[in-house]
C-alpha cells in the first residue's frame, strides 16, 4: 500500500486551480478565497457567499477537530491513543471522524482484495519510507517478513460501538492503523458539507492537492483543474492535462518523488501488504475522479499499489469512478497516459 502521504504531506502530483478569477459580467455572485495550513500541508478554498461572511475561523475549527482525531503526529489524538495502547482492546468515547474513516477504509480494503490496507505502517517504516526514516533495505529475511506480516491486515481490527463508547480490538497489541491515505480527502468533503450547510453551494476546496468542486466557478462554468506531470522537480504549473469538473472530487497519488534504488532496481514507496515487498512499477501517478474526495483519495492510493493492469480492472467495475494513469512503460522517461472510459469526458486539454 502507498506509504503514508506522511502525515498528510502530499509527496505526489498536486492539484492546481486554474480557473478562479471572478467574471462579474456573467455572475452576480461574489467569491471569497481563504488559505491556511492543516495536516502538514496547505489548504486553499474558494466559495461564493451572498452574505459575504468570513468562514475561515469555523473551517479552521473543523480541521483542528479532524486532526485531533486522525493525526498520527499528535501524541494525544484519538488514533494515537489506539496505536500506542498496549492492550488488545481499547475502549474510548465514540469519535465520528475516526468511525467514518474506519468504515470507508474497511469497505475499500474489501473491494481491492486487501491491497488497500491502512495497517501497513510497520512495513512502511521498515523499508525506510515512513516517518521514522529507517535504513533503506534491499533484502529482507523470511522471519523478519513474517513478523511484519503479523502486524498487517485490517481484518485483524474490529470495532463495535455501544451507546457513546467505541471498543477497538487489535489482533496484535503492536498493530497500528493510519488513515493518511484517506483522511485528507475526508477533510475536503467535511469542509464542502459545511459550506453547503452555509448555503455556499459554489465552491472549490483543495487540501494539499486533494480537491472537491461544487457548483460553478467565478466564470460561471465548471471548475478547471490542472494535474501535474509526474516528474521529479517539476514545476507546479507544468500540467499533464487539465480537467473541468463540478460536483466531483479529484485526488492524485504517485510514486515519482519517493523511491530508492537498490542494485539495479527502483523501489517505489508503495508496499504490497500481502507480499510485504516494495513494488517495482512503471506507474508514476494515478488521478481519480469520484463523487466525493474521500473515495478519490483512497482509490488513487489503491491504484498505485495494484499497478496499471489490475487497477484498470478495478476501476472498470466501480460505477461513478474514473481514472487517469500516467506511466513510463519503457522506463525511458517518455510518459504515457491511459484513461478509463469516462475520464476523457472531463478533460479540457
Amino acid at each position: 500500500m502507498k506509504v503514508l502521504k506522511t502525515l498528510f504531506i502530499v509527496l505526489i502530483a498536486c492539484i492546481t486551480v486554474i480557473s478562479c478569477k471572478q467574471n462579474t459580467s456573467k455572475s452576480t455572485l461574489e467569491y471569497f478565497s481563504i488559505q491556511g495550513e492543516t495536516m502538514g500541508t496547505y489548504y486553499n478554498i474558494k466559495y461564493s457567499d451572498s452574505l459575504k461572511r468570513n468562514l475561515k475561523p469555523q473551517i479552521d475549527s473543523i480541521l483542528v477537530a479532524i486532526n485531533q482525531s486522525l493525526s498520527t503526529y499528535i501524541p494525544n489524538s484519538y488514533i494515537s491513543a489506539i496505536n500506542s495502547s498496549v492492550e488488545l482492546e481499547v475502549s474510548m468515547l465514540t469519535d465520528r471522524h475516526f468511525i467514518n474513516n474506519y468504515m470507508a477504509a474497511k469497505d475499500i480494503y474489501s473491494k481491492t482484495n486487501r491491497l488497500y490496507d491502512p495497517t501497513v505502517g510497520a512495513m512502511t517504516n521498515y523499508y525506510g519510507f515512513g516517518k521514522d526514516r529507517r535504513v533503506l533495505r534491499e533484502k529482507i529475511a523470511s522471519h523478519t517478513l513474517d513478523s511484519l506480516k503479523s502486524l498487517v491486515g485490517m481484518e485483524k481490527f474490529t470495532l463495535r460501538t455501544v451507546d457513546d463508547r467505541t471498543t477497538i480490538t487489535k489482533g496484535n497489541r503492536n498493530m497500528q492503523i493510519d488513515f493518511s491515505s484517506i483522511a485528507k480527502g475526508y477533510a475536503v468533503d467535511e469542509i464542502s458539507n459545511f459550506l453547503i450547510d452555509k448555503n455556499c453551494e459554489n465552491h472549490l476546496v483543495d487540501i494539499g492537492g486533494d480537491g472537491l468542486a461544487k457548483g460553478l466557478s467565478p466564470t460561471h462554468q465548471a471548475w478547471s483543474i490542472g494535474i501535474n506531470k509526474p516528474v521529479e522537480n517539476g514545476s507546479i504549473n507544468d500540467f499533464a492535462l487539465v480537467i473541468s469538473i463540478s460536483d466531483k472530487g479529484l485526488a492524485t497519488s504517485g510514486n515519482y518523488r519517493n523511491f530508492y534504488v537498490a542494485g539495479e532496481k527502483k523501489y517505489a514507496h508503495t508496499i504490497n501488504p500481502k507480499s510485504g515487498i516494495p513494488e517495482i512499477t512503471t506507474l508514476l501517478s494515478t488521478s481519480i475522479i469520484a463523487d466525493n474526495c474521500m473515495l478519490a483519495d483512497a482509490y488513487a492510493t489503491a491504484c498505485m499499489v495494484m499497478g496499471l493492469e489490475r487497477s484498470q480492472a478495478l476501476i472498470a467495475d466501480l460505477p461513478g469512478i474514473e481514472a487517469c494513469w500516467i506511466h513510463d512503460a519503457d522506463q525511458d522517461g517518455k510518459l504515457e497516459m491511459t484513461m478509463s472510459a469516462g475520464f476523457e469526458h472531463y478533460t479540457v486539454r
